[in-house]
């Protein structure tokens, strides 16, 4: 109830404020004098440079500067504060949800339904840029599906996140930031940036951070998840000429993490979130990943851009986890992968003169998966191991292009069309032994799929003046299927899953007002998925079970708006409400009625029932205040409320799963030197130390007496110091 009231303030306040600017606001030259107008964003939301009031989509955009001065490090904390995204962590991957839509990450072989995309890169995997962020420019949250310019798994949505290149003039910067509250470490980054020549320029960036983590230990007396970040980063710009450039970028990063942020609760226990574990043997998660990306760009006398894009990616890791997350030795799970990936993209952008624009390309993508997984039994005679190996090689082609024609001053109609091929072949060998092995099928497995999926879109614009844009869409969006790369009770049919669609429609407005003083962007959408990708976890065999849902919706309205209420402060809100629901699923695993556990293997049609991690509410609301001082010196402030309405955590929806609504406060104070050489400030998020949790599901072995959590963090609270020379 709290969090609904917050999501009615946010949205509440960002409409009354405007309407009352608009009422009041002085008319006449002294007037418009006076004005501080909102800034316009430029995004990349369609492969092309355009202010985001343009852009006939739902679109959330968050600077490299608002990352960074408020601490978000990376995209599990940037989607408290975008409506309608949710970060899924678990022990075995993460997940990204637009919309109440993603890939449940019980599957370790899953690509996501919503795609990520890092300086024009695919990743389809979690763990290709698991790093913090580091010299971001930009992260553009794209909602709905991207079929036709993005292509590949982006039936929910996508992700796309812009690094920061090497500029003319010399950039050399620092920053330090300190825990004193939460999860007690620090983390350096540093920038050096400018020319060599007049022709090459040259970035680099790196940070280092040590955390201890947030949770307790009881057993082991330790904080979970203690981590460690290592990433470097090389921009290259080479200028041949006036008409062409290249831009190399090559990445590398190390991660390691001790413990997990779990939590055990049993049966009528408080979600106190202090986790127990196996005394003297510590989870670790270890990833070593690379991740190169050459662009080159080419553009003609006529307007015309060439644009290529070649990337590589990989990485490894090795995880060992206690998987009966409870102190006494139960069950523990290795996780080891190695995986690369190499793709290639070529375009033709026209320019944006012209009552005529257009982009066509192609996209070619090979990636392969090496994963082995061991699992072993430990309470004593009773002991029982499992070991999998599985392999996955895939490949992928597309065609596409996109048209958008002025008719005249007002009236725009884009169509876009993407055509993919897909090719899969996979193979899983399994053994179990012991006195007590687990029930999982002890026989190989193998398959190949061979899939093409044609994407198209269309959009109608309705442009009243530079002020007021009003849009109509629909884009369908497409994912591949493929097979089951985690622990399973079933044989060959239970090894493969079939590909997923969606079928997107949504209507909005964008509108620029009080003389630019203001912006207010609304969306009203409705998303129908055929063959739902759907992965969750079965205590009672410790076993994930990996189905295709036959379909779903989600549907709903999104508000977002900026108010410069004066050249010193700045409101901000955004709010969304959305409804997801499987509309049939026959097929589905039995889920609580009114508390009671199904029975073991009960299937029924769980249609009309709610999707689980889809808040109905999601908002922010931002207060930011840059303020200069009688001595030069800056005062900068920012208070944000963020929040979301209850929500299932588990497929199953257990009771024990449902997190409860919640909002937290987070806040930064400080002060910027005159020549911005300098700044201090103290930075504090989830003030209110609400916890919550992203993920649940039963314990193995004690699934009817007890529940297991992934916690998030509680107040974490910071001193940053930045320098620039």
């Amino acid at each position: 109830m709290r969090c609904r009231y917050v999501m009615l303030l946010a949205s509440s306040s960002l409409v009354l404020s405007t309407a009352a600017m608009a009422q009041t606001a002085p008319e006449g030259p002294a007037a418009q004098a006076d004005t501080t107008t909102v800034a316009d964003i430029l995004v990349t939301a369609r492969k092309r440079t355009e202010r985001l009031q343009d852009v006939p989509i739902s679109v959330n955009v968050t600077s490299g500067e608002e990352l960074a001065s408020q601490d978000v490090r990376n995209l599990e904390a940037l989607s408290g504060s975008v409506p309608n995204l949710h970060i899924q962590a678990t022990p075995g991957n993460n997940a990204i949800y637009i919309r109440g839509i993603g890939s449940s990450p019980g599957n370790l072989a899953f690509e996501q339904s919503v795609g990520l995309f890092v300086d024009g890169a695919y990743a389809g995997r979690g763990r290709q840029f698991a790093a913090p962020f580091l010299d971001v420019a930009s992260v553009e949250v794209l909602r709905g599906a991207q079929g036709a310019l993005f292509g590949k798994n982006t039936a929910a949505g996508a992700i796309n996140i812009t690094s920061n290149g090497p500029r003319a003039t010399r950039e050399l910067a620092t920053t330090i930031t300190g825990t004193v509250e939460g999860d007690n470490g620090y983390e350096i980054s540093h920038i050096v940036s400018g020319p060599i020549t007049d022709k090459l320029l040259v970035r680099l960036a790196g940070k280092y951070s040590d955390n201890e983590g947030w949770v307790e230990n009881t057993t082991t007396g330790d904080r979970n998840p203690g981590r460690e970040d290592l990433i470097g980063r090389a921009v290259v710009d080479y200028l041949a000429s006036d008409t062409l450039s290249f831009r190399l970028k090559l990445e590398g990063a190390r991660q390691e993490l001790t413990g997990q942020p779990m939590s055990s609760v049993p049966v009528g226990g408080s979600k106190s979130f202090t986790r127990t574990t196996t005394a003297g043997v510590p989870d670790y998660d270890d990833t070593n990943s690379f991740n190169g990306v050459l662009t080159i760009n080419k553009d003609f006398a006529n307007g015309v851009t060439l644009t290529a894009i070649s990337a590589y990616s990989a990485f490894g890791y090795d995880k060992q986890i206690d998987s009966d997350f409870v102190a006494a030795p139960l069950l523990r799970t290795i996780f080891q992968e190695d995986f690369s990936q190499i793709s290639q993209e070529v375009r033709l952008t026209s320019s944006n003169e012209g009552p005529l624009t257009w982009i066509v390309g192609a996209y070619a993508h090979k990636n392969e998966i090496d994963m082995h997984q061991e699992s072993a039994i430990l309470m004593g005679a009773l002991n029982g191991t499992s070991k999998r190996d599985f392999n996955q090689t895939n490949e992928s082609y597309s065609i596409y292009g996109q048209a958008t024609y002025a008719f005249n001053d007002h009236w725009k109609l884009t169509a876009g069309l993407r055509q993919t091929w897909e090719d899969k072949a996979a193979d899983q060998t399994r053994q179990t032994s012991g006195v007590l092995p687990p029930s999982w099928v002890n026989t190989p497995l193998s398959g190949q799929r061979r899939e093409s999926q044609l994407d198209p879109s269309v959009q109608v614009q309705y442009v009243v003046d530079r002020d007021m844009m009003f849009y109509a869409s629909y884009a369908k969006g497409s994912k591949a299927g493929g097979f089951v790369g985690a622990q399973s009770t079933g044989g060959q049919d239970a090894f493969e899953f079939e590909g997923e669609t969606s079928n997107s429609i949504e209507v909005g407005t964008k509108l620029t007002l009080l003389d630019g003083r203001a912006t207010l962007n609304l969306a009203a959408y409705t998303s129908k998925f055929e063959d739902l990708q759907v992965s969750g976890f079965n205590a009672a065999t410790n076993a994930f079970i990996t189905t295709n849902a036959a379909s779903a919706k989600s549907q709903g309205v999104e508000a977002e708006g900026t108010l410069r209420i004066n050249p010193s402060v700045t409101l901000s809100g955004s709010v969304a409400y959305n409804d997801a629901r499987y509309d049939s699923y026959p097929t589905a695993p039995c889920v609580y009625k009114n508390g009671v556990a199904p029975a073991a293997n009960c299937v029924e049609d769980i249609g009309g029932v709610r999707l689980p991690r889809a808040p109905k509410w999601s908002g922010a609301l931002t207060l930011n205040v840059d303020h200069p001082l009688e001595n030069g010196m800056r005062l900068l402030a920012d208070a944000t409320v963020r929040g979301r309405s209850g929500t299932y955590l588990e497929e199953n929806l257990n009771p024990r799963s449902y997190q409860e609504g919640f909002s937290k406060v987070d806040l930064r104070l400080g002060v910027a030197s005159p020549d911005d050489r300098w700044t201090l400030a103290l930075i504090g998020r989830n003030l209110t130390n609400e916890w919550t949790a992203s993920h649940s599901f039963g314990t193995p072995f004690l699934a009817a007496s007890s529940q297991t959590y992934v916690v998030d963090p509680g107040r974490v609270v910071s001193i940053q110091l930045g320098l620039r020379y």
